[in-house]
């Protein structure tokens, strides 16, 4: 373990100058204080001892100039040389595209987010952590999860369609897992089957949409789903959380969740298999947390031929597994309806996977949500101390949730819980353990599609055929296009046919 240097300096927070959107982004999925400099005044510089600026924004000799020789200045160019494209613009990159999951022998395909950010996460976290330490410092942050927990699980319950026999039949088979359960519920499937949201009342029950669909166009998102909200709060609902269909995330549909107020959203076209975020929208960070969970799914199974549940709930089973083992959020989903319901050794599984797994949280993503925007609120700096001491202040002090705090050495880590605003640790006398890197998943391959012509004017006309004929907008020439060929589509009898 590398020696650690003592200064007057704050050990943490991090002070970031002039750096990408994506390093704030994984730093604050890390838990590490950090604090940008907004003003060069050689004040804003005494709040920390390492100083992370960009070499190419930055000069090296304004930043001789500007530092004292107590600071470290740590040039975050020198973390893109190892990748072949920029990180820090892969972490805050929306696009989804076309992945495939290789399981038993069956291609499971599904778009989901096309860069694997985790991974990049953990590259430049690991490269920054070894730099920070080869200086001197120390790598503190904030546990992912509330003390004394290691892992959290959740299994969000998509309810698309209408089926109330088998939203019963999956109510039999969801009993191990009531209290981590999230149902996702689409309101124009289940808003006329009143004893369905009379029993989801009982449990974690968010929107997801009226009609099973995202558009392109903010102010069809929005009559979407402020038509869920309002079905959803007159049966006693107060939704917070949301779930795109498909996983589908665009900057328009975040803007009406920013207008709703929403907390989170869970959707894996923009990340999945990582740590919760909020996504960069060009010129700020959006309100809503992003929560990611595994994209995979039965439904992926079905289409690929399987006739039976009893590889479904492997595979999840095993993804579970490997999560926990890596100390990462364990957060799967499915859909009752035609498919969980019939398969109902599925959630056996997966209860039985954590059933005897004290230091799992078994969350609702909604909990789940409250804790990492509270996690994210706090504000707190490391202090050296004399004798190899560090003290651990923060400055808006909360017990709201119980809370710890990882130091990282190498391939150690030692877990101090927080009980107070201050907390004073001596490195030598703390117990560390060995953590797994990362969990142990299949890793999808993106699946290469030659543009059409056809595809091309369906993502032109924002073409999907769920929304009813009557209920498409008719105000600018693209709708009125759409909404012609959707009638020459659904109407046979209304052709002229002379």
């Amino acid at each position: 373990m590398n020696q650690i240097y003592t200064s007057n300096l704050p050990s943490l927070p991090l002070l970031l100058w002039e750096t990408p959107p994506g390093l704030d982004l994984i730093l604050a999925q890390e838990g590490i204080p950090c604090s940008r400099v907004q003003a060069t005044h050689p004040l804003a510089f005494q709040r920390g001892r390492f100083v992370l600026y960009d070499g190419r924004r930055i000069a090296a000799s304004r930043v001789r100039a500007t530092l004292t020789p107590d600071h470290v200045a740590l040039d975050i160019d020198l973390l893109r040389q190892e990748d072949r494209r920029d990180p820090f613009q892969a972490l805050v990159d929306t696009r989804a595209a076309h992945q495939s999951w290789q399981v038993t022998g069956l291609a499971l395909t599904e778009r989901a987010g096309r860069i694997p950010k985790a991974g990049i996460r953990r590259r430049i976290v690991q490269r920054l952590r070894h730099a920070v330490g080869q200086a001197g410092g120390l790598w503190v942050r904030l546990s992912a999860f509330p003390f004394p927990y290691r892992s959290a699980f959740n299994f969000r319950a998509d309810l698309d369609e209408s089926v109330p026999d088998d939203y019963a039949r999956f109510a039999r088979a969801r009993r191990p897992l009531e209290d981590c359960t999230t149902h996702f519920v689409s309101t124009r499937a289940y808003g006329e089957h009143p004893a369905v949201l009379t029993d989801l009342l009982r449990f974690d029950s968010q929107s997801h949409g009226h009609h099973h669909v995202i558009y392109r166009d903010p102010a069809a998102n929005r009559r979407n789903l402020r038509r869920a909200h309002r079905t959803l709060a007159e049966s006693g609902m107060t939704p917070v959380g949301f779930a795109a269909p498909h996983g589908r995330w665009n900057a328009g549909l975040d803007e009406v969740l920013e207008e709703l107020g929403y907390l989170y959203s869970s959707d894996f076209q923009l990340g999945f298999d990582d740590l919760p975020f909020f996504p960069w929208l060009g010129d700020r960070f959006s309100t809503v947390l992003q929560i990611p969970i595994h994209p995979v799914c039965e439904g992926l199974f079905i289409e690929a031929g399987a006739d039976n549940g009893r590889a479904v709930a492997q595979y999840l089973a095993r993804v579970v597994r490997s999560k926990i083992n890596a100390c990462e959020p364990a957060f799967v989903y499915g859909h009752p309806e035609r498919r969980l319901a019939r398969f109902p050794e599925v959630l056996a599984e997966l209860a039985a996977v954590i059933a005897n797994e004290p230091y799992v949280w078994r969350a609702t993503l909604t909990d789940f949500a409250q804790w990492w925007r509270w996690r994210a609120e706090r504000r707190w700096s490391v202090l050296p101390k004399p004798e190899g001491r560090f003290e651990i202040q923060f400055d808006d002090w909360s017990g709201d949730f119980p809370m710890a705090v990882e130091i990282v050495r190498g391939q150690h880590v030692a877990t101090v819980p927080v009980t107070g605003p201050r907390t004073i640790v001596h490195l030598e006398d703390l117990a560390y353990e060995r953590r797994e890197v990362r969990a142990d998943l299949p890793a999808p391959t993106v699946v290469r599609r030659t543009p059409s012509l056809k595809s091309a004017v369906r993502k032109a006309l924002d073409w999907e055929t769920v929304t009813p004929l009557a209920d498409l907008p008719s105000s600018t020439l693209t709708d009125r296009v759409k909404k012609g060929l959707r009638w020459w589509r659904d109407e046979p009898n209304g052709r002229d046919t002379k």
